[in-house]
């Protein structure tokens, strides 16, 4: 994909728009943070021609400081020392039917749990079969989703073009993609790329000058910010108030009222008012002390306030309160790491990073966002594994 360069120029644009375009390079490194995995996908604009790195260095910076701990993926390994991760999947000079040709076999080997489509302006600019264009990006999308059917896949519109030909081409393709995107399930999203760039973001009428990454990095870091789980719902850490008793408020519209309690051993919510009775005034009331898998950083255990030496931690998914045992297992299942959260807070799961305490249906389970678990589902995720510390009902 080219626009319009100088002559001394010319051998860089054609070895990077003709070049062999169906052998898939050996990676030079993979790197993994044990983060979210995120799969770049697209063409040398993924890759990041004239700006090594090009959106990924200001995305991936963007959800470090959102707290998202994020693992870009991919076959291709370029960036500057300063991106922490250098992976992805962007391959110059390759059109939508070039990627797909490798896409499901990408998907399945990173296992990603979103992908970010940036794919068309090959097809433009070497005007190929632009009246298939469409066709041809929505067999994709069917093949990512194949591959990846839990995964959150964002479809952007291509950038702008400077050349005005091309231009009226690119808008044409890119009216087509919202309806695309619309047939393809909750978990494809649209992105519209294009209304984040103008022509003065680009370095040579097709590529993005870095302030035209930053742009586009900002319009995919909103698009993830949108879709809870889809970069992870880690806040960053903060503190609880280690000593002292706490009782957990739900948070979710329907249940301000209701608080995290245990009940024959399990972990419920329920209704606590002034007028409760004692016990359920105490079964709601919780002492916060370290973690007991013995780390540092913002995790903590939850003691319950009339059986001491007892713990809420998780079990099979379920959440219930269990005598400290000493042992390893236990512990680390009853260590939970406090991360901000609009409205609250939330407690990651120290062993299983990504899952958070929920109530739903009245019940504490352990959800993973984007899991296939019945407590996973996604309807009022987020406001259910958001929690009001509050002073104790018991103290």
């Amino acid at each position: 994909m080219r626009g319009r360069r100088p002559l001394a120029a010319t051998a860089t644009v054609v070895a990077a728009l003709l070049g062999t375009l169906f052998v898939v390079s050996a990676p030079a490194h993979a790197e993994s943070n044990g983060g979210v995995r995120i799969l770049p996908l697209g063409d040398s604009i993924t890759d990041g021609f004239n700006v090594p790195g090009g959106y990924r260095i200001n995305l991936w910076r963007a959800l470090a400081d959102a707290g998202h701990p994020v693992d870009f993926v991919g076959s291709q390994f370029n960036g500057p020392a300063d991106l922490p991760d250098h992976d992805h999947e962007g391959h110059p000079g390759w059109r939508i039917d070039q990627v797909d040709a490798n896409a499901a076999g990408w998907v399945a080997t990173t296992a990603p749990r979103s992908v970010l489509v940036h794919l068309g302006t090959n097809d433009v600019v070497q005007n190929y079969d632009l009246a298939g264009a469409p066709a041809r990006l929505s067999a994709l999308i069917d093949h990512v989703r194949a591959a990846a059917p839990a995964a959150d896949v964002f479809v952007a519109s291509i950038i702008p073009l400077s050349d005005p030909a091309r231009e009226a081409n690119a808008n044409a393709f890119n009216a087509t993609i919202p309806g695309i995107v619309a047939g393809k399930g909750a978990r494809v999203h649209f992105v519209d790329m294009h209304a984040a760039l103008g022509t003065g973001d680009l370095a040579d009428g097709v590529h993005p000058t870095r302030a035209g990454y930053d742009k586009m990095a900002a319009r995919w870091a909103a698009a993830l910010a949108a879709v809870p789980g889809s970069a992870g719902d880690d806040g960053a850490p903060t503190t609880l108030p280690s000593g002292s008793y706490v009782s957990l408020r739900a948070t979710t519209a329907c249940c301000t009222n209701r608080y995290a309690r245990h009940q024959n051993g399990l972990g419920y919510t329920e209704v606590v008012t002034a007028g409760s009775d004692q016990l359920l005034k105490q079964d709601a009331t919780w002492r916060v002390g370290p973690g007991l898998a013995g780390v540092a950083g913002g995790c903590y255990s939850l003691q319950s306030r009339n059986y001491p030496g007892y713990y809420l931690r998780h079990q099979n998914g379920r959440v219930r309160i269990s005598a400290d045992d000493g042992t390893a297992l236990m512990r680390a299942d009853a260590t939970w790491c406090a991360r901000t959260a609009p409205g609250g807070v939330r407690l990651a799961s120290w062993n299983y990073p990504g899952a958070y305490l929920r109530h739903i249906n009245a019940e504490l389970w352990l959800a993973t966002p984007g899991g296939t678990a019945a407590q996973d589902n996604a309807a009022s995720l987020v406001p259910d594994i958001t929690w009001s510390v509050e002073a104790p009902w018991a103290p």
